[in-house]
């Protein structure tokens, strides 16, 4: 199982038992999160989500570590890694959309 070092709270760990499920958090509301064609800001916008979208599916999220490779870091490496931006490939409504930054995704409680 890949965990996730996102190091904020709705992305930190993931499950293979369980569907992740998220919403939009932090984008204002007359904004959108953009869906990129890759893990980055430079790629191309393909589309956007409203601020309040919900029932948000996580396909695959970068950068992944194993548990493994995880417990083996120094704090030097964890604090490295914890500074990069974290970007998640997303499907709403049952349609794949594109790659969003994870810092705007929280768990869906709902």
């Amino acid at each position: 199982m890949a965990v996730l070092l996102a190091f904020c709270p709705a992305i930190a760990t993931a499950t293979a038992d369980e569907p992740e499920i998220w919403r939009v958090a932090g984008v204002g509301d007359q904004d959108s999160l953009n869906a990129r064609t890759g893990p980055g800001t430079q790629y191309q916008i393909l589309a956007t989500l409203p601020h309040d979208a919900r029932q948000i599916r996580t396909i695959t999220c970068v950068p992944t570590v194993t548990q493994q490779q995880y417990f083996a870091m120094t704090d030097e490496q964890v604090d490295i890694l914890s500074d990069q931006p974290h970007w998640c490939l997303v499907a709403w409504h049952g349609k794949q959309l594109g790659w969003v930054n994870a810092s705007f995704l929280v768990e869906d409680e709902d």
